[in-house]
């Protein structure tokens, strides 16, 4: 059903995580340069109520990094991941998304964002940057498949774009587009 054939008042659940996700991002993304910012409070993926179980979403040990036991929950699962200086919690949910919803994601993506190379095609994942500047610059990087599943990688002011990038290139996204 599309958008403008919904009844009044009828709101998709996906569509709501979706626009959550995005306005976290926007806001966490659209801090000014310079001075002191305040710290954010991150948002938590909230799993579907018939999200699967946690034990199919991996977060294998990756080389070059140190790495905690995962956190599983229903829908979701965190492990932290140590290089250097920077420690980085990784979030992988589900988050399944329309074709109209992921389209969206996209385009709010590439209009407001630095991209992510994920060696994967445009039409199977997207991830972008949100980094600030300063003495300290740093980076976070958000993903979205197509197949329905969700990464934030949040280093908290402590990773670097290569920080990041390099956690992305060891997750297994491939598959985790094909599921």
């Amino acid at each position: 059903m599309s958008c403008a054939a919904r009844a009044p008042g009828v709101v998709d659940p996906g569509r709501q995580a979706h626009v959550a996700l995005l306005l976290a991002a926007v806001a966490v993304g659209c801090r000014g340069s310079g001075g002191s910012r305040p710290p954010v409070e991150q948002p938590n993926p909230t799993p579907p109520a018939t999200a699967p179980a946690a034990t199919t979403l991996p977060l294998p040990d990756l080389n070059g990094f140190v790495s905690d036991v995962s956190s599983p929950a229903p829908g979701y699962v965190r492990r932290t991941y140590r290089r250097g200086s920077a420690r980085v919690e990784v979030t992988l949910a589900r988050m399944p998304m329309s074709p109209e919803g992921y389209a969206g994601w996209v385009k709010t993506s590439t209009a407001s964002f630095p991209q992510a190379a994920l060696g994967l095609p445009a039409a199977d994942a997207n991830g972008f940057y949100q980094c600030t500047d300063g003495p300290s610059p740093s980076c976070d990087l958000l993903i979205q498949l197509r197949a329905g599943v969700h990464l934030e990688l949040r280093g908290g002011g402590t990773s670097s774009r290569d920080d990041v990038d390099a956690l992305a290139r060891g997750l297994p996204l491939r598959q985790l587009a094909n599921d």
